[in-house]
């Protein structure tokens, strides 16, 4: 007597009605903001008596080459650059050109290097290697205030060119560089003894 037309109408309508799934985004953890952690570099970073032709950085994930020929230099240049590919969650640079006898060479990435979902880029990563028995130890540090405001400018690059190179300002791009923290605070690494404009 209770399964009639009207009640199994009703019934169906029921259960159609809260039987469906309610569609939502799925919902994930809290966003990822940690860029690309450096698994290991090979040849090691600031190898000396260096004589390889391929360099490769791994790291803990998926990562994406952004404006890498805007944002990568390497320092002495050379006039065939160096080729950045990425192969799964490894970076390989292979050097195309001939490398100077007991020289300190200093790669830097910029912000080319961002993991694949969120883009955080990896910052002020660099590579720097010797083709002899020592490598160029010398600093610069400072801090960046904005003459107007007053405040600590971070993320700004800052850059040194060498005196006698003073003349290819604004025709080719850096090649020693880097960025300033939160605080405003940079420092560039492992440069040789000479005069500098920065």
């Amino acid at each position: 007597q209770f399964f009639n037309v009207k009640n199994t109408v009703v019934l169906a309508a029921s259960l159609l009605l809260f039987g469906c799934a309610t569609i939502q985004a799925p919902q994930g953890g809290p966003k990822d903001t940690a860029p690309p952690k450096i698994l290991g570099m090979t040849p090691k970073n600031q190898t000396r008596n260096f004589n390889s032709k391929k360099i490769v950085i791994e790291f803990d994930e998926y990562f994406n080459l952004k404006d890498e020929f805007k944002e990568f230099s390497i320092s002495p240049d050379q006039e065939k650059p160096p080729i950045l590919k990425k192969k799964q969650k490894k970076l390989e640079i292979t050097l195309q050109d001939s490398l100077e006898k007991n020289t300190t060479y200093t790669l830097n990435f910029g912000k080319s290097v961002a993991d694949v979902n969120e883009g955080n880029v990896v910052k002020n990563l660099s590579y720097v290697f010797s083709t002899g028995p020592e490598i160029d130890s010398l600093s610069l540090s400072g801090k960046v205030i904005n003459a107007l405001t007053d405040e600590a400018e971070k993320e700004v690059t800052v850059f040194i060119l060498p005196v006698e190179r003073d003349t290819l300002f604004g025709k080719k791009r850096p090649s020693i560089y880097t960025l300033t923290d939160s605080s405003g605070n940079y420092k560039l690494n492992n440069l040789r003894k000479g005069n500098y404009k920065i």
